[in-house]
């Protein structure tokens, strides 16, 4: 779950695949690639105009806290830095890992 930025989100992660939902608006899902500081999203459902394009990420990940910005969808630039997350011209989230209890 997103604890700062300018949209409340939640991310999962699992293995190379993901899902992004904006609280109350939009639904993501696809597939990424990591290297340090980087992720590479493809997004494969969503927003119609959003399908089949790539967005190119910057993360930090550090104790449990998941700092993200990623490019507009379809651009070929890659944030350079994390800007406010205050910042409306821009998503920048910090999302908090949840651990849920074991259900049996």
């Amino acid at each position: 779950m997103s604890v700062a930025g300018p949209k409340e989100a939640r991310l999962l992660i699992a293995g190379n695949r993901f899902t992004l939902e904006f609280i109350g608006s939009d639904l993501y899902m696809g597939t990424f690639k990591l290297a340090p500081g980087q992720m590479d999203m493809v997004i494969e459902e969503g927003p119609r105009d959003h399908v089949g394009r790539n967005s190119l990420c910057i993360y930090h990940l550090e104790g449990g806290v998941l700092r993200w910005c990623p490019s507009r969808p379809g651009s070929n630039r890659r944030p350079e830095s994390f800007p406010d997350v205050h910042d409306q011209r821009y998503l920048s989230l910090v999302f908090q890992r949840v651990r849920r209890a074991n259900r049996r």
